[in-house]
């Protein structure tokens, strides 16, 4: 009985000390004026549930395969720290699930904490239009063809990086630098691991080291010129004494984009080039144009075409012109079922994507799109045994929508449907399947300000 009201009394205590600490806090920042509030907290959550059906997306599903159906989630909460525009630190710790795959009545979890941190990152200004930015964050830039958050993915993409981060007017300049380690698997997960410095990828990062340069120059009031240099390391050992290579992957990239009340477009051009080991070296391209007319009463008309280099199949290959968008919002181009460089492979073909877009905004936050997209190969498909393929690799037709239900709160959803040929069931290893394949989704996404204080 003594332990009890000793243990009462030590909660006791511990709570009236939080209550007196809290009441201080308060007492202090009554004491400023709104001019000297100069502490902004800011916390979001973010609940975004999807369902999707899968007859034939990423592939062409074989007809005796079942299609895969399925509801995912992402939860998330953010809090935003700024002190003046001195520093900011923002974390977003975040957990993707399916419905049904955790245990009504949970246990351990087996395989660690589904509770992971999205981004992780503070914030400083180091001289005037200059900040430097350290953590787990997300490098997003132009249009994300090349680096892109990838937000449709439901644990999305982010890096752990350090980034300069330099602004004056319209011109930026931006540079980031990541070193990556994967103690899991080489070295026992021991963080004090005195020796050994090879790279795994499993389960981890798919590069030891990146660099990264970006520029922003403006060229008028609505049109402005984008600059990228990036070069990554390369390197997966299987143990701790494997004496891998790091072979260095090398993209440069130069884009044009212009802005206007009623006309939109860009021009966007890369070169990735490598020395690999024991393997043929890289030279590779990716070129694509598009443009956007707003044409009145919320209709708007895009037209655009990408084409990135690739392989001949069927032959020996003395220099790989595949050309890899390895950090890309792949769902945003090349159609939205991911059949090209988000899904599966293709065997490194080249992909021509010629499409079509309609828009049509409504009143009240709502609006549907639709798109139709040609896909074709330059490169030569043809079997070991002589069999040769068309250049057609199928047309893709995509309806998506949206729907504000609150200031908080949208629904969103698509149907698309693919044509596939002989030729992409080659390139994506099925057979048996048929012309026309389906996939359905609809999302429902709940982003609520939960708290926002100046102190």
């Amino acid at each position: 009985m003594k332990s009890n009201i000793s243990t009462v009394s030590f909660y006791k205590s511990r709570v009236c000390i939080l209550f007196l600490l809290f009441g201080i806090s308060l007492s202090s920042s009554a004491q400023h004026s709104t001019d000297t509030l100069h502490n902004t907290l800011t916390v979001k959550a973010q609940l975004r549930t999807r369902g999707e059906y899968r007859h034939g997306a990423f592939r062409p599903l074989n007809k005796n395969e079942d299609p895969a159906a399925l509801i995912s989630e992402r939860i998330r909460l953010s809090f935003e720290y700024k002190y003046k525009d001195q520093m900011q630190v923002k974390i977003v710790p975040q957990s993707v699930g399916i419905w049904g795959q955790e245990a009504m009545v949970q246990g351990a979890e087996s395989s660690g904490n589904r509770l992971a941190f999205f981004e992780a990152w503070a914030m400083l200004k180091i001289a005037k239009g200059f900040d430097l930015k350290v953590g787990r964050q997300v490098i997003s830039l132009d249009d994300e063809r090349f680096l892109g958050e990838v937000d449709w993915a439901q644990g999305a993409r982010a890096h752990d990086a350090v980034a300069l981060l330099y602004k004056k007017s319209r011109f930026e300049l931006n540079t980031y630098l990541a070193f990556n380690q994967n103690y899991r698997n080489l070295y026992n997960n021991n963080l004090s691991n005195p020796a050994g410095n090879v790279f795994s990828t499993a389960g981890g990062f798919p590069y030891k080291h990146m660099q990264s340069i970006w520029a922003s120059i403006p060229v008028s009031e609505s049109a402005k010129v984008t600059l990228l240099v990036n070069n990554i390391g390369l390197q997966d050992a299987q143990s701790a004494t494997d004496d891998s290579a790091i072979n260095n992957v090398s993209t440069i990239g130069a884009n044009y984009f212009v802005s206007k009340e009623k006309f939109s477009g860009g021009i966007s051009a890369y070169y990735q080039f490598a020395e690999i080991k024991n393997a043929p070296k890289i030279s590779a391209y990716l070129i694509a144009a598009n443009a956007s007319f707003k044409a009145g009463n919320g209709w708007t008309l895009g037209a655009g075409s990408d084409l990135i280099s690739g392989n001949d199949v069927g032959g020996s290959i003395t220099v790989n012109h595949s050309f890899t968008p390895y950090f890309a919002t792949g769902h945003k181009f090349f159609g939205s079922m991911d059949y090209f460089y988000a899904g599966n492979g293709h065997k490194g073909v080249g992909v021509s994507d010629t499409y079509l877009n309609v828009g049509k905004k409504f009143a009240k936050g709502t609006d549907i799109r639709v798109a139709f997209h040609q896909f074709i190969t330059p490169n030569v498909v043809s079997e070991g045994s002589g069999k040769d393929y068309a250049g057609n690799l199928g047309q893709e037709l995509d309806l998506t929508g949206s729907m504000k239900i609150n200031t908080f709160a949208s629904v969103t959803g698509g149907y698309s449907v693919y044509f596939n040929t002989k030729t992409i069931d080659y390139l994506k290893s099925v057979t048996n399947t048929g012309q026309v394949q389906h996939w359905v989704w609809l999302s429902l996404n709940i982003n609520p300000l939960l708290f926002n204080t100046k102190f």
